[in-house]
């Protein structure tokens, strides 16, 4: 009787002793968690556009559900394409506590030559959407349309200039690259003037300092409602609902221009694998959550979330693109 006891409570113990090893991995997986306050680095100046703007949505909603369990820091850190931000954040390190926006500059900085960190440099966590742009001149400007531009710029490719921001090679000067080339000019010979941000962008063309801005959908509502601007035309596959739901797309113009921007997030090169899991993890509960799906809706934003070898798929991909679009474009280093 004594014997059958033991017997039994070796099972057991060999039992819980399986089933502890077979969770181990998971567990360990799932044991790392910030431990202080987390750097969310942004290439672009504060309030500067959708970049600033993704990371303060991401930031209000991981603080509405205590999701990361300590605070999310925003640091602004504008400059050669967001490459200075990429920069600070591989210089701080991969303790899991520092992580960023990425832009199309991830595959289009190399190309251009505007910095050196490209998507291979850093650590992709997850895509999360494409977004898209649009076209703005002052209240007061001459060109009411995307076929005026094209008339004047027919005449002179540098006769018009177009602003930009958060620097060489973002998606707003890509979708301006892409909009000038489908009007049959000579992109080469175009004028692109870069700024730390949209905001700044648009301050400089109500100054008179340049003529058209080419900015994220989500930050033209807020200059036009203002009186100060106008939209002549979106960069999208369809038109945009909501506030800018009459503006026409540039095909409805008779410009086949086309071009889609994505945001993802990202970590330093080198992010331990527990550092990934959790982020991707607290990534994939964001994209789910009611609060993100009604930004989407509310900033023009069209889901694209992608992780892991999707996602890393996803930005070889991308990088082939913009190489081929630049060396079309004349502009490639």
């Amino acid at each position: 009787m004594m014997m059958a006891r033991s017997g039994g409570r070796a099972v057991r113990c060999l039992v819980s002793l399986a089933v502890l090893l077979w969770c181990m991995p998971v567990v360990e997986a799932q044991a790392w968690k910030p431990t202080r306050p987390v750097a969310f680095i942004v290439g672009a100046a504060g309030g500067g556009g959708s970049l600033d703007l993704t990371a303060r949505t991401l930031q209000r909603i991981w603080d509405d559900g205590r999701t990361i369990g300590t605070p999310i820091v925003v640091i602004n850190k504008p400059g050669a394409g967001n490459g200075i931000a990429w920069s600070y954040l591989n210089e701080r390190g991969e303790d899991g506590h520092s992580i960023a926006i990425g832009t199309t500059n991830l595959v289009s900085n190399p190309v251009m030559g505007a910095h050196h960190i490209g998507h291979r440099d850093v650590t992709p966590l997850a895509i999360l959407f494409d977004d898209y742009f649009i076209l703005l001149v002052r209240a007061d400007s001459p060109l009411k349309s995307a076929a005026e531009v094209k008339q004047r710029l027919a005449k002179d490719p540098a006769a018009l200039s177009f602003g930009f921001g958060p620097g060489l090679g973002a998606g707003s000067h890509t979708a301006a690259a892409v909009f000038v080339k489908a009007l049959g000019v000579d992109v080469a010979k175009g004028r692109f003037v870069p700024f730390k941000g949209a905001a700044e962008a648009v301050t400089a063309m109500i100054a008179g300092d340049i003529d058209i801005v080419s900015a994220t959908a989500v930050n033209a509502p807020p200059f036009i409602a203002a009186g100060r601007t106008r939209a002549i035309g979106v960069i999208a596959p369809q038109r945009l609902g909501g506030a800018l739901a009459h503006v026409s797309t540039a095909r409805e113009q008779g410009i086949h221009a086309d071009f889609t921007n994505w945001r993802a997030v990202i970590g330093p090169k080198g992010m331990r694998r527990e550092h990934v899991a959790f982020w991707v993890q607290a990534l994939s509960v964001a994209n789910k959550s009611e609060a993100w799906q009604k930004d989407l809706a509310r900033n023009f934003w069209r889901e694209n979330f992608l992780t892991g070898k999707a996602a890393d798929d996803f930005l070889d991909q991308q990088a082939a693109v913009f190489r081929t679009l630049w060396a079309e474009m004349g502009v490639k280093k």
